[in-house]
């Protein structure tokens, strides 16, 4: 029988920040009770890690997927990876730049979707594409340039396994295409956002309600907002002002 899900941390560079190792804290304490599994390099020093738990579990892949965000893109839009987990039916990747608050991941795994993310965060209206219109016609090279920015620091989506790799086999030439994009950062996230559904619905995705009842950027959180399953967008630049921070321990 299946595990339902598993969560999944990437490690792109051993030498956490202070700020990320306060958010693998936190993931390790709230996600306790699911497999949590680390994906990195072989040869990779994770000893800062071992210091939240010694008896981690962790998968290793190529390390040109870890030389940066944009690399791990490409992993993310590959067959091979999914398929690697096949032994659970859903995955939570979950980046040192998000923040569950509250555990409703089994919950969230029973609404009959097949792919949640947090929307993309623009700053302004005037930064954010229109893509409404565009999502059958298609997007030109900048303006996927302008929606991938809005995914900075938006590491945090459950996907069921199966229906991911299915759309992978069915989009093969737009997934490569992707992979190959250099110009592009968050490639995987607008590859599922703006691609995966395109002329034909291949995953079970929610409204922008639902979206951000699942996750929101943090810089979208005000004080008297009811907060979501889990905030993105944090960083060791922004952390400190952040309002939902602000009442807690300081993260450096």
């Amino acid at each position: 029988m299946k595990e339902l899900v598993s969560v999944l941390i990437p490690i792109l560079n051993p030498d956490i920040n202070p700020t990320e190792e306060r958010l693998l804290h936190h993931c390790l304490e709230t996600l306790h009770k699911y497999p949590l599994i680390f994906i990195t390099f072989e040869g990779a020093d994770l000893s800062i890690v071992k210091e939240h738990n010694e008896d981690i579990d962790v998968i290793y892949f190529p390390k040109k997927y870890f030389q940066s965000r944009d690399h791990l893109a490409s992993l993310f839009l590959m067959e091979d990876f999914y398929d690697r987990f096949n032994w659970c039916e859903f995955l939570l990747i979950h980046e040192l730049n998000s923040w569950v608050v509250r555990d409703e991941l089994y919950y969230w795994c029973k609404q009959g979707y097949d792919y949640l993310k947090a929307p993309p965060y623009f700053a302004s209206l005037e930064s954010a594409p229109d893509t409404i219109i565009k999502r059958l016609s298609g997007l030109t090279t900048e303006e996927k340039i302008l929606f991938g920015k809005g995914y900075t620091d938006n590491g945090l989506y459950l996907c069921r396994i199966e229906r991911m790799t299915k759309t992978l086999q069915n989009k093969r030439k737009e997934a490569y295409q992707y992979r190959h994009e250099t110009h592009l950062q968050h490639a995987d996230s607008v590859f599922w956002d703006l691609e995966a559904n395109r002329f034909w619905p291949q995953l079970r995705k929610p409204t922008n309600i639902v979206r951000n009842h699942f996750a929101k950027n943090v810089q979208q959180i005000g004080n008297s907002d009811a907060l979501p399953f889990a905030l993105t967008g944090i960083s060791r630049s922004n952390i400190k002002e952040l309002s939902y921070f602000k009442t807690m321990p300081e993260a450096d």
